[in-house]
Order: C-alpha cells, then sequence, then structure tokens
C-alpha cells in the first residue's frame, strides 16, 4: 500500500490557499508513491480537492485565549536566570491542529495505511526523496521528526513535517478526546504543542531525529508561514515578574527569523513613557521598571504600534504565574 500524506490546513487568504494549491500539484505529480489527504478548518476549493484522494473539512476551530492554556517558552538572558512568559504570542492553536491531525490519522488507520506524512499547507516541495528516505526510515522507527537547532540540549521540534507508522502512535493521536488535550494542556509547565507532540511520538522510545536544515535541500521551504509571523510580530516584548527582586521587569529580545531592525517604547501606569530605542537583530536588553507592588498598567508599542496593553490591577497574581523570571539558576 502506498504511503499518505496527510495536509492539516487554515488557509483564510488567497495567498496561503495558493500555497496549499501547489502543494498539492506537487504531490499529485508523486502519485505513483503517495495518496493524499487534506483536513482543513475551511472549505476546501473543488479544484483542490479533486487532486486528492480524501477531503475532510472540519468546521470546528477553537483558539486557546486563556493565559494559563498559552505556550510558555523561556529565554536564558546571559545564562543567569531564565524569564517564562506565556505573551510571546496572543493565543494558543494547539487544539485546533490537533483535532485535524487527530481525525486524519483515525480515518488513516481505519482505510488501512501504515506509514503517514504529516504536512502543515504552508510548503512548496519539489523534491519528494527527503519524503521518501523517511518511508524506508518507518520500517525500523516509530517516526521521523526534525529539529530546529543543532542542539542535544532542549531539542525543539519543528512541527510543520513529522512521518510516522500508524501502528506505533499513542492512543492520544488516534482518538479525539478535546478535554484530555485541554487538561493536559492546563497542567503542562511549558504548554509547547511542539514538546507535547515529540512526547507522543516517541513513547516507545523510538523516533529517529533529523536537522531541520535537510528539508530545505533542492529547492524545498518548509514552514514559510514561520518567517511571515516573525516578519509581523516580536516575540520577546513583554513585562516580567523578577521572583527575585519582586520587581516589575521587560524584555526585548529581536531574534526573529526576518532580521530588521525594532523600536520598542512602553507608556507605564499612564504617566510614564520609557523609550528602548532601536534595538538591532540577535541583541538583546533588560531592564528593571519598578517594584511590581506600584505596577497598575503598561501599554507596549512595538514600531510604533501596541502590541499588547497589561492591567495589572486586575490581573495582578494571575500575572506573576504566566511571566517570570525565576529566582535561581537554571
Amino acid at each position: 500500500m502506498k504511503d499518505l500524506i496527510l495536509i492539516t490546513s487554515y488557509c483564510n487568504t488567497p495567498e496561503k490557499e495558493n500555497t496549499l494549491r501547489k502543494l498539492v500539484s506537487n504531490i499529485k505529480k508523486e502519485k505513483e508513491f503517495f495518496d493524499l489527504m487534506v483536513v482543513s478548518h475551511l472549505p476546501i476549493p473543488i479544484d483542490i480537492s479533486q487532486k486528492t484522494d480524501f477531503c475532510l473539512y472540519d468546521k470546528k476551530n477553537e483558539i486557546l485565549l486563556d493565559w494559563n492554556m498559552r505556550s510558555t517558552p523561556w529565554f536564558n538572558p546571559g545564562d543567569e536566570r531564565p524569564i517564562l512568559s506565556c505573551f510571546t504570542g496572543f493565543f494558543n492553536i494547539h487544539l485546533a491542529i490537533w483535532r485535524m491531525l487527530i481525525l486524519g490519522n483515525s480515518i488513516a488507520k481505519n482505510c488501512g495505511y501504515k506509514k503517514v506524512h504529516h504536512l502543515e499547507y504552508d510548503c512548496e516541495i519539489c523534491d519528494f526523496s527527503e519524503l521518501k528516505e523517511n518511508s524506508d526510515l518507518l520500517n525500523d522507527f516509530d517516526a521521523v521528526t526534525y529539529n530546529k537547532k543543532e542542539q542535544t540540549v532542549d531539542p525543539i521540534l519543528f512541527g510543520t513535517y513529522q512521518s510516522y507508522n500508524i501502528d506505533g502512535l499513542h492512543q492520544d493521536l488516534l482518538n479525539l478526546n478535546e478535554d484530555k488535550i485541554k487538561k493536559e494542556i492546563f497542567d503542562s509547565e511549558h504548554k509547547s504543542a511542539e514538546k507535547m507532540f515529540y512526547d507522543l511520538l516517541n513513547h516507545r522510545n523510538n523516533v529517529f531525529v533529523k536537522n531541520k536544515s535537510l528539508l530545505d535541500l533542492n529547492g524545498n521551504k518548509f514552514g514559510l508561514s514561520h518567517n511571515e509571523l516573525s516578519n509581523r510580530n516580536t516575540a520577546w516584548c513583554l513585562p516580567y515578574y523578577d521572583e527575585l527582586t519582586e520587581k516589575l521587569g521587560f524584555v526585548v529580545w529581536n531574534s526573529e527569523q526576518i532580521e530588521k531592525d525594532i523600536s520598542v517604547k512602553i507608556i507605564y501606569n499612564d504617566n510614564q513613557i520609557i523609550d528602548f530605542g532601536i534595538v538591532k537583530p540577535k541583541h538583546w536588553l533588560l531592564r528593571d521598571i519598578d517594584d511590581y507592588v506600584n505596577a497598575k498598567k503598561l501599554i507596549v508599542l512595538l514600531n510604533d504600534n501596541v502590541r499588547d496593553v497589561f492591567d495589572f490591577e486586575k490581573n495582578n497574581e494571575e500575572f506573576k504565574k504566566v511571566s517570570y523570571r525565576q529566582k535561581e539558576k537554571r
């Protein structure tokens, strides 16, 4: 039986739709090796669906906005004390993506497929040799995944593409249980969809890990929307509570893939403007703002646009739990 390519998509602009259209057309040329399924939170245009073997429109697209449900990445400036914050983003699409993935996996299993290559829609694939190599690896491994960086400590799963054996999948990736997923996100310290996904794929300690750079060879491009997001937003531009000093601090780290200068200002308690000036690519800065007990309100201006507004009088204790610098060195 052929392998199945499973594409999860949410193409809410003509540009994204055309990216999906081109990807599907290129996969169609490889029909000798792959069947194709597209699962989408938006209706799939007829010219795209006609080139697939399966199409599933899933209307539900639940976005998690609660602070306690957002991913909490960390940054360790100066290798001293890490800062963890849920405010690097504005919501969590973990549940929405996993819903599409699990529905697709369950259909694949019921149709008898053994090997699945999961792609998010934002790819351009001209050369399918990497997918074919991974198909061979699945004869010995449960899954093949990619790390964003060449590192052995806290590797970051590249979420745009993975290959896996259906028979080796954890049941949580086959049977949809949204309440369980939400509880696991809430209970997780990091709330990272990528780490939780990798842990499930590796539940039998049998995953082959590669570096993401291999995907971008021979004209291929994976994770195109990641570049788009970094062009519009700087993740690490946020306030935090310092557990050691009990002060309100602020961190800026210009680490995005698209390198450009950024300007950052904050308006504190409606009467104090602090201008951090221009922060160049790959540079970061930290500054204490005030004792936290004095904090009432903070407005963040990124490139003269309002990035976020914080009401400390309303969310005083809650803020300290979701955006903080640890008391001790990690």
